[in-house]
């Protein structure tokens, strides 16, 4: 392919990717996990630093009840984003909020859907 054919299809992902993302921090914003999940390829994975990788929709969906119960309660998800790079299926943020010292996510995202997260935080 040459770069014009690639160009297209790239700045495609690019645009997709990032709505998944505003998606996924609106979702979490609100701390509605039905909405969070929604984002999730039904064999998506999450590996957080735990020693386990959340894998599916069942666990991941079990993964943000626990998070919006007990890491994210109400009134700690308002959260500022400090730096954020989409580029093509790859979004990654570095954030903080009132409870995180600094976090950060990195999303792979194919056809609309998130395939793959990582997460890192240093909560206070």
């Amino acid at each position: 392919m040459n770069k014009s054919t690639q160009q297209p299809a790239f700045a495609r992902q690019t645009s997709e990717t990032q709505a998944a993302l505003d998606r996924h921090l609106q979702a979490f914003r609100l701390g509605d996990v039905e909405l969070t999940v929604a984002d999730y390829a039904s064999d998506a994975i999450i590996i957080n630093g735990t020693g386990k990788v959340i894998r599916g929709q069942s666990e991941i969906h079990e993964t943000f009840v626990q998070v919006y119960r007990d890491y994210f309660p109400e009134g700690t998800r308002n959260i500022v984003i400090d730096e954020m790079t989409v580029h093509g299926e790859v979004a990654y943020i570095r954030w903080r909020a009132p409870n995180a010292i600094m976090a950060t996510d990195t999303i792979i995202v194919r056809n609309g859907k998130i395939v793959a997260q990582t997460f890192a935080g240093h909560f206070g």
